[in-house]
C-alpha cells in the first residue's frame, strides 16, 4: 500500500509538473512573439512617422488644407495606435479605424496612384483579435507592392464570416510575390503567422496567395470571439 501510495504520488506530481511546464513554455512563447511585434513596431513607425512628418512640412506651405487633414488624420492613427498596444485583444471595428487613418495618410501623400476599400459587415464590427494583426499586412502591401509602381494600385481589406470563423482578406493589384519590388515582405508576415499561432495555436490558418489582378491576397481564418 505504501508503495502504492508512493507511485500515485510521483505520477501526480509528474504529471502537475510536465503540464506546468508546458503552460509556462506557452506563455514564454506568447511572450516572445509580443515582444518581437513591438520590435517590428518600434521598426515600422518612425519610418512611417518621419515620411509623412516632411509630407506635412512641405504641404504647409504649398496646400494648407491638405496638410490640415493629414494632420488630423496622423493625430487619430496615433490615438488608435497607443490604444492598441495596451490591451491584449482589440475588436474589428477598432482595428479597421486605425487602418482607415493609416490608409487616409497614405492617400494623402500618395494621391490617386492609392485606391483602397475596408469592408466591415457591422455584425462583425465587436468581433476580437489580437491588436494591430492587419497592420503589418496592409503596411506590406502598400510599401512592397503598391508605391513602388509608377501607377499605383488598388488594396482591399474585407472581413467575412464563415461556420463561426472569423475571415480576414488582405488583397492588393501590386506585381505580386515573383516581382523584386516585393523582397522584404516575409518579416511582417512571419510575425503575423507567429502571434496567430501563440494565440490560437492550429485554430487558426493563414494563407498565401495571388490576387484576381495578379498581386498578392493574404487570407487569415480565426475562431469567431465576441
Amino acid at each position: 500500500m505504501l508503495g502504492f501510495l508512493t507511485l500515485t504520488a510521483g505520477a501526480g506530481l509528474g504529471g502537475t509538473f510536465f503540464f506546468w511546464t508546458r503552460e509556462r513554455l506557452a506563455l514564454s512563447e506568447r511572450a516572445a512573439a509580443d515582444a518581437r511585434l513591438k520590435l517590428l513596431q518600434a521598426q515600422i513607425e518612425p519610418h512611417f512617422l518621419f515620411n509623412t512628418l516632411a509630407n506635412l512640412q512641405a504641404l504647409i506651405g504649398s496646400d494648407p488644407q491638405r496638410a490640415q487633414a493629414m494632420l488630423g488624420h496622423l493625430d487619430g492613427y496615433l490615438r488608435a495606435t497607443l490604444a492598441s498596444t495596451r490591451n491584449d485583444m482589440s475588436t474589428l471595428a477598432e482595428e479597421f479605424a486605425l487602418l482607415r487613418g493609416y490608409l487616409e495618410i497614405l492617400a494623402i501623400r500618395m494621391g490617386p496612384r492609392l485606391a483602397y476599400s475596408l469592408d466591415l459587415p457591422p455584425a462583425l464590427a465587436k468581433a476580437k483579435l489580437p491588436p494591430m494583426l492587419l497592420q503589418p499586412l496592409v503596411e506590406n502591401a502598400i510599401k512592397h507592392g503598391l508605391e513602388p509602381m509608377v501607377e499605383g494600385g488598388t488594396l482591399r481589406v474585407a472581413a467575412s464570416a464563415e461556420d463561426r470563423q472569423l475571415v480576414l482578406l488582405v488583397e492588393d493589384s501590386g506585381p505580386g510575390f515573383g516581382a523584386a519590388s516585393t523582397s522584404g515582405t516575409g518579416v511582417g508576415l512571419l510575425h503575423v503567422q507567429e502571434r496567430i499561432a501563440a494565440v490560437y495555436g492550429d485554430a487558426a490558418t493563414v494563407d498565401i496567395g495571388e490576387s484576381a489582378d495578379g498581386g498578392v491576397r493574404i487570407t487569415l481564418r480565426l475562431p469567431w470571439q465576441e
